[in-house]
């Protein structure tokens, strides 16, 4: 496992690195919020980073660290924890489909806010944020499969009956008055199936609610819990450890590329300053 982890880590680290000369303080702004991703993260005490590393540099960094580890620990589950399989499959059938502007970013912008900051007397129309915290099936009743004959159109009948149409749009579709039923016809009360027709089924039932769990399926699925996080750990320290070996790599990069940006970036800022007045 350390050689897999190793190679993952390389491979990481060679992405960032061609990342990091696209990378501009200028499109840097302040947070809000601190990040779960690199606050106290020992994976960025691996790669060296100190307070001066800007947070975008280290966030894309530390992202792609983070997917390495869930990717090792999603493929140990679905290896060797059927319990802990079987509740995230459901956890996943449970949740909303539909657009999620929070998920399909690359590594570098997980994480990170997705909407600029408001300007005043300029309103968003609206923003991806809001997006996000939107159920995915708003104002939207998708049709019953389950149902036979079910409409497939959501439209009330209210809707139908106060919608202007022409009643020459009907032609074809009505039959006149004076025309005869065809004899070969099923009768509407007539509950025998009509020959050579194939019998529909009814509506499928509903699925029962699932028993609760016994006290020996919680703590089977309580230890099986445990090894994911033990593995995890166990993850996480050989990545540290494969890590630390880029740190050259990583600190000519930074001296390289990000830190004359961050001295650019104060000897404007002091020149910007006044000074103070002499008394």
């Amino acid at each position: 496992m350390a050689e897999q982890i190793e190679g993952r880590v390389s491979s990481a680290v060679d992405a960032w690195l061609r990342w990091l000369p696209r990378w501009h303080i200028g499109t840097a702004r302040g947070r809000t919020r601190p990040c779960r991703v690199c606050l106290g993260s020992p994976v960025a005490t691996a790669a060296g980073f100190d307070h001066d590393v800007p947070h975008a540099v280290q966030h894309a960094l530390l992202n792609r660290m983070r997917q390495i580890v869930d990717d090792d620990v999603d493929e140990y589950t679905a290896r060797n924890l059927p319990l802990v399989t079987r509740e995230l499959r459901l956890a996943e059938a449970q949740e909303a489909r539909g657009y999620r502007p929070e998920q399909g970013l690359d590594p570098e912008f997980q994480g990170l806010d997705l909407d600029p900051e408001p300007e005043p007397g300029q309103p968003f129309l609206f923003t991806l944020a809001g997006l996000a915290g939107m159920p995915a099936d708003a104002g939207i009743i998708p049709p019953d499969p389950t149902v036979v004959g079910g409409s497939t159109d959501s439209t009330s009948e209210a809707d139908v009956a106060a919608a202007p149409f022409d009643p020459d749009d009907l032609d074809g579709w009505l039959l006149p008055p004076d025309s005869a039923m065809p004899t070969d016809a099923p009768l509407l009360d007539d509950p025998r199936p009509a020959a050579g027709s194939e019998h529909r089924p009814g509506p499928a039932p509903r699925p029962e609610p699932e028993p609760e769990y016994s006290d020996e399926a919680k703590a089977a699925l309580r230890h099986e819990i445990t090894l994911a996080g033990d593995h995890a750990e166990s993850v996480g320290t050989s990545l540290c450890l494969a890590l630390v070996q880029h740190r050259p790599r990583i600190a000519e990069a930074l001296d390289r590329l990000v830190a004359p940006q961050v001295d650019e970036l104060l000897a404007e800022l002091s020149r910007a300053l006044e000074q103070p007045r002499s008394r």
